[in-house]
């Protein structure tokens, strides 16, 4: 864990020391193999087409099944702290695609393998697709897959009984930058300024009083998991009409300013 928060007897100890620090938490980052909270696979029946490789057709027969997956989603604060920003793979998918693993659990084996990527790609969604009560889009990552019953048929007979419905990606970070609340550090509250507003989950980086921007990353894999421990589940309703991007003076019309309780946020919070 490279930030412990649960250390810090109070939000302007945290600050003080993330300010300090955040040369060498940002190295750390870059240094990690990070696995990202998971997002699920979307199964829904309207607006279909707008999500899915809807040609998609299962040949159980013959030990091979399709699926489209959502491995990432951005704007989304994480356990981590972190947001991944609109194109944060986009240089990794157009110099490796075809090398992007389909694995599961993310274990780095020959025989953690459980299909191929026919395509991995970045696309807009709406945050009301999404679960979320926010107008607007944002952009996730999203995979179609062809899944291999040789290659694993447990993991096999989930996806075909739609089982699995969580993924997670394996990444190594390459532009990562800290978003703070704090006008003092005139970087990182340009950052905060700027990037706050497009978040799916503001309040919980306003709680925080930063987060750490990740403009770009190398994508290894993305894999099938168990449960995910993000609060961001995809389930698709009906499409909503959709707004303009907020600006921060808008979404802090919009949040009211919580009265921090420091013990609250290091008991709610989950930290990896």
């Amino acid at each position: 864990m490279i930030l412990d928060i649960s250390k810090f007897t109070n939000k302007k100890e945290l600050i003080d020391y993330v300010k300090t620090n955040k040369e060498d938490i940002i190295s750390l980052k870059k240094a990690q193999v990070k696995h990202t909270n998971p997002f699920g696979v979307i199964e829904i029946e309207q607006n279909v087409s707008k999500v899915f490789n809807t040609s998609n057709v299962d040949d159980v027969a013959s030990g091979t099944i399709k699926r489209t997956i959502i491995g990432n989603t951005y704007n989304y604060m994480d356990s981590h702290y972190d947001v991944h920003l609109n194109g944060i793979f986009s240089k990794s998918i157009s110099e490796r695609k075809n090398k992007i693993l389909h694995l599961h659990d993310h274990l780095y084996q020959t025989t953690a393998k459980v299909g191929k990527f026919e395509d991995v790609y970045e696309k807009e969604i709406e945050w009301m697709d999404l679960g979320i009560n926010k107008l607007g889009r944002t952009m996730a990552l999203f995979g179609d897959s062809n899944i291999y019953k040789d290659l694993n048929s447990q993991i096999f007979n989930q996806y075909l009984k739609g089982e699995i419905d969580q993924h997670s990606v394996g990444m190594v970070y390459v532009k990562v930058e800290l978003a703070i609340d704090d006008d003092m550090d005139r970087e990182g509250y340009a950052n905060w300024n700027t990037y706050l507003p497009r978040l799916g989950n503001p309040e919980k980086a306003i709680e925080l009083g930063f987060f750490f921007v990740v403009k770009e990353a190398k994508l290894i894999e993305i894999s099938a998991v168990l449960e995910g421990s993000n609060d961001l589940t995809p389930t698709i309703p009906n499409k909503q009409t959709q707004e303009e991007e907020p600006t921060i003076e808008k979404v802090t019309q919009e949040i009211k300013e919580p009265e921090i309780n420091f013990d609250e946020i290091v008991k709610n919070i989950k930290i990896k």
